[in-house]
């Protein structure tokens, strides 16, 4: 009898990257250097590395929110669980494995859902997740730059900000009524309209960016 038959195969060794990221962060701390930490420094002092829509689906994953790794185990996690679950439960209903090129991609949406949902609420209560621990509503009075290429009323473009962490966040930004935004103006943050668009202002003391 086959114990870990092969369509199992991705399932598996997406707990065994879990498993092994565990067993390297814990070797990590007797050299006094958090892996997760790290990782979590070089995403936020690189501006490049998410912008847009790419940007979106980070912060979507709550990178920022909760350590690089967390975020990482947890999509490894449930995708393997699940994908292990549904194929067992096909064996026994219909005494066939499901074909992954089929599981694989559906996996990975859920994953990717239950991730966001379990990233927020650690994200409230992790300890020692400090140096990351804003939200949304806190981008409001921020001081940020339009990098997109232009910006109009219910045409936003892409702008950032740095927050006191030190953390670089890609948002996109509107001006009011009647008046516009163009690459490179300063702009102050003053409300949310949706959960990555924002209402802005240029920024009456730009000499503080």
């Amino acid at each position: 009898m086959d114990i870990f038959p092969e369509y199992y195969s991705p399932y598996f060794f997406a707990l065994t990257f879990v498993a092994l990221i565990g067993i390297v962060e814990i070797v990590s701390l007797f050299f006094g250097n958090v892996i997760s930490g790290v990782i979590d420094s070089h995403l936020g002092h690189y501006d490049g590395v998410a912008s847009g829509h790419l940007n979106q689906f980070f912060h979507y994953l709550n990178f920022g929110r909760v350590p690089a790794l967390v975020v990482l185990c947890l999509i490894a996690g449930c995708f393997g669980l699940t994908g292990i679950f549904l194929q067992q439960l096909s064996v026994t209903l219909l005494q066939t494995p499901l074909p992954n090129v089929a599981l694989i991609p559906f996996c990975l949406i859920f994953s990717g859902i239950s991730t966001h949902y379990t990233g927020k609420l650690l994200g409230r209560w992790l300890p020692g997740d400090e140096t990351s621990a804003i939200t949304e509503d806190d981008f409001i009075g921020a001081m940020a730059i339009i990098t997109g290429h232009s910006a109009a009323p219910q045409r936003p473009c892409e702008g950032k900000f740095k927050d006191k962490f030190g953390q670089v966040h890609y948002l996109l930004l509107e001006p009011e009524e009647g008046k516009t935004f163009k690459r490179g103006d300063k702009v102050l943050i003053i409300c949310r309209l949706s959960a990555s668009r924002y209402l802005a202002e240029l920024n009456p003391w730009p000499n503080e960016l």
